[in-house]
């Protein structure tokens, strides 16, 4: 295997810019001259991105440790054929669980089927819709107790409300001054005050 590497520096620092083919022969056979490298690599910010010209695979390679490492590139092409695979299998998978229930939502892309108004049922012939439970043996016995809850709480709101009402009414009785409020904006202009 020969690696062919160009090297170039520039400016104060050293800035490798690497370009290079990487050649695979067996042993020391020179590669045949029409034939085409089976790796290009191109300079890339941090490193090379190798090319494999007979799969198309990508890999990052970069100078760590002395050496380089060249690791694969996540095909976005792959990542995203692989996505619309699965989410087709889950689609028809959904279509088929679909299609085994007769009741559901109806499909709302299919247009609606009509009849003629000579075989249409009329309405009255529909079943009526069950009417809610009207006694207390028809509720469950835990709604029955949240309920007897929210009746107590409320009961409680509603007793200390008008309790608050009435020491209100012994405190300022209806029609007594009271000196302690002040007069309503233009009430105390009006009497001289």
């Amino acid at each position: 295997m020969r690696l062919n590497i160009i090297a170039a520096t520039a400016g104060l620092g050293s800035v490798a810019l690497l370009a290079g083919t990487l050649v695979a022969t067996g042993g020391a056979q020179a590669q045949p001259a029409g034939e085409r490298a089976p790796f290009s690599m191109l300079p890339v910010e941090g490193g090379l991105m190798r090319l494999d010209t007979r799969t198309g695979a990508m890999s990052f390679c970069a100078q760590r440790s002395g050496g380089w490492t060249c690791e694969a590139v996540p095909d976005d092409r792959a990542a995203l054929e692989a996505e619309i695979g699965r989410l087709q299998a889950r689609i028809a998978a959904l279509e088929a669980g679909r299609a085994g229930r007769a009741s559901g939502v109806p499909d709302i892309m299919v247009p609606p089927q009509t009849t003629p108004p000579e075989e249409a049922e009329p309405p009255a012939a529909q079943a009526p819709a069950s009417p809610p439970p009207d006694t207390d043996e028809e509720l469950p016995a835990q709604a029955r107790k949240r309920l007897d809850q929210a009746m107590d709480l409320a009961e409680q709101a509603f007793r200390r409300f008008f309790e608050m009402i009435e020491r209100f009414r012994e405190e300022f009785p209806p029609g007594a001054g009271h000196p302690a409020t002040p007069p309503a904006q233009g009430q105390g202009q009006e009497q001289g005050l």
